[in-house]
């Protein structure tokens, strides 16, 4: 996983084929009755106790906007250094479930 920042979007020529975006804010892969996919992070206890303080910060502003927060998710993300092995050690970690299909959907994008 990469972070782009803005400045360098000029300079990046993004296609289908070299860039997308999954998230599953709304439980479209994740079944209802799983944690989220925002959530493995913050139950896997990778990123530290300061990684879900300021998640639950972020979380708790209700008068931003859903592109304030989500913009401040992903800062803090970056500031925590994600990578594909603390993701893939994260959903280990945790009881991510998802619904059927799910994985069969991803496979074909």
């Amino acid at each position: 996983m990469k972070y782009i920042n803005f400045k360098k979007l000029d300079v990046i020529k993004l296609t289908k084929e070299n860039f997308y975006v999954l998230i599953d804010f709304d439980r479209t892969l994740t079944k209802g009755n799983s944690i989220s996919g925002w959530r493995v992070l913050y139950y896997s206890d990778l990123l530290g106790e300061d990684f879900r303080k300021k998640y639950d910060e972020i979380h708790d502003k209700n008068d931003e906007t859903w592109e304030y927060r989500f913009k401040a998710y992903i800062d803090l993300l970056h500031e925590k250094n994600l990578d594909n092995e603390i993701i893939k050690e994260a959903v280990k970690r945790t009881e991510l479930q998802f619904r059927d299909g799910a994985r069969e959907f991803l496979t074909k994008i």
